[in-house]
């Protein structure tokens, strides 16, 4: 790759998104062996930024509805070691004969055998690459049987919590017959140009850095946070202080935001955010969490399942028994025992075995609902709209219930805040994952109103970026906050950074609670030798998040793909009571949003002049083939 290439995207997701289009034609299906999975890492990864732990994983995906494009991504330490041993973006392609892992080791590439392995789940799995390589040191992302059975939601797992999620990756491994990646790299750290600029960001990091925007004790995170050390809701913190060992994260981070426990008769392992689904549904129903709660969370990575699809399938499933959709005997669980573990385990196994009605939920709740002809009638709730968001529960609900979008789950919700309605109808998955700065501000920091509007203006322009819950103006400056996010967003996930960390606009560290939005362009000068702005780097975002455009409308995305499930314009929010969208306003809103991105406001196609303003004239020449 040239080095104009790389400082046309940077890394990470950038580059990702690239070789995607240079390597994915629209007609190639997830499974299809010329379905390309890539992994990538960015200028950070691998360096003391605190944060830069991460990597992405890019390719067509089997858990969006529809089937396209869409990224992942995973903190621990495999993206580092990935650049220890000399590579920075692995790219897989075709499908092997019988199952293989690979064993990447400084620069050597080998592929081995894993018919042994084949049927393990991914703990053990781990243990057995470790031992069958005789070192310690490796670095293992592996699949389960969720994988192996292409269950569309499964999850690539590191180490005993770290998983890309979102996207069904998992699957897409399995379908290449790819057991696991397995890499070492004696090269240890990566070179900087500025190690002593860099030893002083870090220490300015450190310094300013909290989770989740968590700045006073009004956050509603906060207890959990200065108790556990992870951000959790405060009824969790007894049943972790019960079992905890330890905090864990990623390679040097100062914030981990993990908790290790270990818990007899379950076993050991690492915990943080949307694992605690099935603590959040027991939450919501018996207002206690136990132990099945974390049963659960350990069940669906070693079977390697992505949690937030099963966070979106049971209140669907169990609504859909109660409602005579399906049967008791067809579901093959009582659900009558929900939220226990003897109704967690058996849903589990029967999906990632695609076991009885367990192949038909191992497709989604989607194409499950689909399926037994109720799609229409989940994504408007007509009739369930109550019954979805009581089995959601208070802690799952008020983030959001059923989905926002895409196949995805429900997570922050659209009715609360336009910005997160924007976020969602025009990504390609759940957009919260590495979108995080705008609910931090407004949901978790802690802040007061006005002071959350100061920081809208530092990192939007506009205090008017900032409104209340449930009460949006539908304004330009609320579209250009979108517009900011998702350019910043992708940038982050280029670079690559924790999402949890940064952008760090809100701080403890600070009088006014305002952190540093200039880092960015700090780390990166610091760490390439190339001076840039703030401004550049944001630019540059730009111009990925219109390459991913460009992607998505070369599979067929066009401006009536941008929409958010009826419910959100029918019903009220069950347990924020913010009013439904009006359908008239939001209509002009996305108006005024493909307006000031450069794109067509009939068909939301960025325009060929947008395209080369942004020096993406290869793309936009490309694109016309399809529009």
């Amino acid at each position: 790759m040239e080095d104009k290439e790389l400082k046309r995207f940077i890394g990470g997701e950038g580059i990702a998104a690239y070789f995607y289009w240079k390597n994915v034609p629209p007609h190639i299906a997830p499974f299809d062996e010329e379905n390309c999975l890539i992994f990538a890492t960015g200028p950070l990864t691998g360096t003391d930024i605190p944060g830069a732990g991460r990597a992405v994983v890019a390719g067509k995906s089997p858990q969006s509805y529809p089937e396209g494009y869409t990224i992942s991504s995973f903190g621990g330490e495999w993206g580092a070691e990935l650049r220890y041993a000399g590579c920075d973006v692995l790219l897989i392609r075709g499908r092997a004969e019988k199952p293989v892992y690979l064993w990447i080791k400084n620069s050597e590439v080998e592929i081995r055998n894993a018919e042994h392995l084949w049927g393990k789940d991914t703990f053990e799995t781990r243990r057995k690459i470790k031992d069958e390589l005789n070192d310690e040191e490796v670095k293992i992302i592996s699949i389960g049987k969720a994988g192996e059975n292409k269950v569309r939601f499964a999850s690539i797992i590191h180490r005993s919590g770290h998983a890309a999620g979102q996207g069904g990756f998992g699957a897409v491994m399995g379908s290449k017959n790819l057991k696991a990646v397995a890499v070492r790299g004696t090269r240890r750290g990566i070179q900087v140009a500025d190690p002593e600029k860099t030893l002083q960001l870090v220490e300015h990091v450190k310094k300013l850095a909290t989770l989740q925007g968590i700045s006073k004790e009004t956050s509603p995170l906060y207890e959990g946070f200065s108790k556990v050390g992870s951000p959790v809701v405060e009824a969790l913190v007894p049943f972790i202080q019960k079992y905890k060992i330890r905090n864990t994260g990623c390679m040097g981070c100062p914030k981990p935001c993990h908790v290790f426990l270990d818990i007899p008769n379950i076993g050991a392992g690492e915990i943080t955010c949307v694992q605690w689904f099935y603590g959040w549904l027991q939450l919501g129903v018996t207002g206690e969490v136990d132990e099945a709660s974390f049963l659960a969370k350990t069940l669906a990575d070693k079977h390697g399942i992505n949690v937030y699809e099963l966070l979106q399938m049971i209140p669907f499933l169990l609504v859909a028994v109660e409602k005579n959709l399906i049967s008791e005997k067809d579901l093959g669980i009582p659900a009558s025992k929900f939220p226990s573990k003897e109704f967690i385990e058996p849903l589990i196994s029967k999906i990632a075995n695609r076991e009885g009605l367990g192949d038909a939920l191992a497709e989604g709740t989607w194409r499950f609902a689909e399926k037994i002809g109720k799609l229409n009638e989940y994504l408007s709730l007509s009739e369930i709209h109550d019954d979805i968001a009581l089995k959601f529960g208070p802690i799952a609900g008020y983030m959001g219930y059923s989905s926002n979008g895409h196949g995805y789950c429900a997570h922050y919700d659209p009715r609360d805040f336009s910005v997160a309605a924007l976020l969602w109808a025009t990504n390609h998955r759940d957009p919260w994952s590495y979108s995080h700065e705008y609910i931090a501000i407004v949901e978790w920091s802690g802040l007061d109103f006005e002071e959350q509007q100061k920081v809208g203006k530092v990192a939007y322009g506009s205090e008017n970026s900032i409104h209340p819950m449930g009460a949006p103006n539908y304004t330009e400056d609320e579209a250009r906050a979108a517009i900011i996010i998702q350019n910043r967003s992708v940038l982050k996930n280029s670079l690559i950074l924790c999402d949890w960390i940064y952008p760090l606009l809100t701080t403890p560290a600070s009088p006014d609670y305002i952190g540093d939005p200039t880092l960015f362009s700090k780390m990166y000068s610091a760490v390439t030798g190339e001076e840039v702005t703030e401004e550049y780097l944001l630019s540059v975002g730009e111009r990925i998040f219109n390459l991913e455009r460009a992607i998505l409308v070369r599979e067929g995305r066009r401006r009536e793909g941008d929409s958010l499930p009826e419910y959100l314009f029918n019903y009220p929010h069950y347990w924020t009571q913010s009013p439904p969208l009006n359908k008239e306003k939001w209509e002009k809103f996305k108006d005024l949003y493909y307006v000031l991105r450069g794109w067509d406001p009939q068909t939301g196609i960025p325009t060929k002049e947008k395209l080369t303003e942004l020096g993406l004239n290869d793309i936009a020449e490309e694109l016309k083939k399809y529009t």
